[in-house]
């Protein structure tokens, strides 16, 4: 075989997407923990509160009960570079779906060399901001609730 098809470049951004995955992650996770304290300070019982899942390169949000809410992020590599691929779906009751929201978010280098998300309105978000965008989803679960989500 030769060198030429051995070789193989780098996926741009891998290092950097694969990053920025991780602390999405543990930001997420931070804020369903928040939304579920504030929840159980509420008094609501145990079947309120939001169920969290991480996998390798995909996390889920849940609120079973009605008004429900599924969120689903999965962290994918193009050649272009890394994307974040989220589905939004929920009910709020057992014959209303909620109309699903999917949207493919790239992550590129921010002017000032940061990874960020870039979201369809051209707005570039830290993991945090980004996190916090995804738990104001809940917000139907909850619309009597202020939740922690900044």
């Amino acid at each position: 075989m030769s060198a030429a098809v051995m070789f193989r470049a780098p996926l741009p951004l891998y290092q950097e997407g694969l990053a920025y995955w991780e602390k999405l992650v543990r930001e997420c996770e931070r804020h369903a923990q928040s939304i579920n304290s504030v929840i159980t300070k509420q008094g609501l019982e145990a079947g309120h509160l939001l169920e969290w899942k991480s996998e390798r390169n995909n996390l889920s949000m849940l609120r079973k009960l009605y008004p429900s809410t599924e969120i689903e992020a999965r962290l994918a590599f193009e050649r272009w570079g890394p994307v974040i691929r989220v589905a939004v779906n929920g009910y709020q009751h057992e014959d209303l779906r909620y109309y699903p929201e999917e949207q493919e978010v790239p992550l590129a280098r921010d002017l000032d060399g940061r990874t960020v998300a870039v979201l369809g309105e051209g707005k570039s978000h830290s993991p945090a901001e980004f996190a916090s965008y995804l738990a104001q989803h809940f917000r139907r679960c909850f619309p009597d609730v202020a939740l922690p989500c900044e």
